[in-house]
């Protein structure tokens, strides 16, 4: 037997469209679900996929906004202070089975930082472009910020500590760990323990590490202490692609 169609009006544009009917008890349980015409169900379909789009687009650049330093965000390969031979060198790498770490040395103003900002714009965006769900894949920070946060993690500022805590965490287990000016903290017996177990085990769980000093890390060794000095200097370098712009 043919069930016989209901005619209705769409909520949306007023037009009129038929629907089959599921009466039980005397009501239309279907009414509900037909409200709109399939023209206006696909265009509010559009329009609905659009300003999840966006929404994802501003849920990214707030969390790219909050990752990286704000001057470090306007970095650009057009500015005619760039270093652009640099960036042609970095803009493509990424990490292999028998290198896992990018490490880039050369004195101040060489745009070393810039160039790390860059790359990390480029990871950023390539991992998160596709949903605004995705976990973090990258953790950006200093070395003195490290050194700070394995000191702070000790504080009896409850907020202080827990701060401290995470930053470190999220440099252990991070994909992709962007740590700059390397050279610039002080070698405390804190920040030498919490950096070795860092890069140890970003090395064993082949996490890619992305850093920048103005020395060679065998040149920081009269300065770390002699257990850890070797430990980490190794460990910087292992499976390291390394641009030494001091040779230029």
């Amino acid at each position: 037997m043919t069930t016989a169609l209901t005619e209705t009006t769409c909520q949306t544009c007023g037009g009129t469209f038929h629907y089959e009917p599921v009466i039980i008890f005397g009501r239309d349980l279907a009414r509900p679900l037909h409200l709109l015409c399939e023209p206006c169900k696909l265009r509010e379909a559009a329009e609905d996929q659009e300003k999840r789009g966006k929404e994802r687009i501003r849920h990214l650049a707030d969390r790219w906004r909050a990752t990286v330093p704000p001057d470090l965000q306007e970095s650009c390969a057009t500015h005619p202070t760039f270093n652009r031979p640099l960036w042609n060198v970095i803009k493509d790498w990424g990490p292999c089975a028998g290198n896992r770490s990018l490490g880039i040395i050369g004195p101040a103003a060489r745009c070393k930082t810039r160039v790390m900002a860059m790359l990390a714009k480029r990871v950023f965006w390539q991992a998160h472009g596709q949903t605004a769900c995705a976990q973090p894949n990258l953790v950006w920070t200093s070395a003195v910020k490290l050194k700070d946060a394995a000191t702070d993690r000790y504080s009896r500022d409850r907020h202080v500590s827990t701060a401290a805590r995470e930053l470190l965490s999220d440099c252990l287990k991070t994909p992709w760990l962007f740590l700059d000016d390397l050279g610039k903290n002080e070698w405390s017996p804190a920040f030498e323990s919490q950096l070795f177990q860092i890069l140890d085990h970003r090395v064993n769980h082949q996490l890619t590490t992305v850093w920048s000093a103005n020395a060679h890390p065998e040149d920081f060794a009269p300065m770390i202490s002699p257990l850890n000095a070797w430990p980490i200097i190794g460990r910087l370098l292992d499976r390291c692609t390394l641009l030494d712009l001091r040779e230029e």
